[in-house]
């Protein structure tokens, strides 16, 4: 029996609800199809695309909206776009024509679509990481310039250098979601603001809603829920945010936090 009022529980998956090993562990899959069981929303909410995460939406046998781009889309069980926010063409139209000043390569997405600059260095680990095989090569592929979100990956000095001529020139929301990663997307969106359209469509108060993250790009929701939990091998950004500090990712923060605060 659960003894507490939380309603919906919202995490991120790399750096916090998987392993290092980009993986689920029994313990905190145990934990969460428990609290699903018991009638307790889980959300995840990630940077991945579609294809990058639903494999770990059927590990679990989550069927419950999952926020990815983070936050720039909300998808169904079925993989339906409920909810979809861009960068307005000529916006990013504009922010392509400065990236080229700089050492740097791009991805650009919307819903299925995955387009990058070139083969670099780094588009074997991402494949990897986000298990796709849907990705085409050139800028010159691009038909629809309203994107979900671009990332530009490359040293993190050069990352902050375009950041803060993207920042002082365009009104869109950017953060780091790893340390060579920087993602842009459009003005106003993030996790928290999508993991706010879930709360309003299900009618849960945010104070019945737990949220857990590592990285700059969990802030928001972290801010937003109730209970915001950071993980121990969290950005110190985001520990300075939270309500909670949990054990790490390798640890099976999540889980033993949850079991704990819920009293299961």
């Amino acid at each position: 029996m659960i003894k507490s009022d939380i309603k919906l529980i919202a995490t991120d998956l790399d750096g916090t609800f998987f392993n290092s090993n980009t993986s689920i562990s029994d313990y905190n899959k145990d934990v969460f199809q428990f609290l699903m069981k018991n009638g307790v929303e889980i959300i995840l909410a990630t940077g991945r695309s579609l294809s990058g995460m639903k494999l770990y939406k059927d590990i679990l046998g989550n069927d419950n909206y999952s926020i990815i781009f983070n936050g720039a889309a909300i998808i169904d069980n079925e993989g339906n776009f409920i909810y979809d926010k861009v960068i307005d063409s000529d916006t990013s139209k504009s922010i392509i024509s400065i990236y080229n000043k700089y050492n740097v390569y791009l991805h650009v997405y919307r819903q299925n679509m995955h387009i990058a600059s070139e083969p670099d260095f780094y588009l074997k680990r991402y494949i990897e990481k986000e298990k796709v095989n849907n990705i085409s090569i050139g800028l010159e592929n691009i038909e629809n310039f309203e994107f979900n979100k671009m990332v530009f990956i490359g040293d993190r000095e050069e990352l902050e250098r375009l950041q803060n001529d993207i920042r002082s020139n365009f009104n869109v929301h950017t953060c780091f979601s790893h340390t060579n990663f920087l993602e842009v997307l459009g003005p106003g969106i993030n996790k928290g603001s999508a993991l706010e359209w879930i709360c309003t469509q299900k009618g849960i108060n945010r104070n019945e809603v737990i949220a857990f993250g590592d990285n700059y790009n969990d802030i928001e929701m972290i801010e937003y829920a109730g209970v915001g939990v950071a993980m121990e091998n969290a950005e110190e950004a985001l520990k300075k945010k939270a309500d909670y500090i949990c054990l790490t990712n390798d640890e099976d923060g999540v889980g033993k936090f949850l079991k704990k605060y819920m009293k299961f």
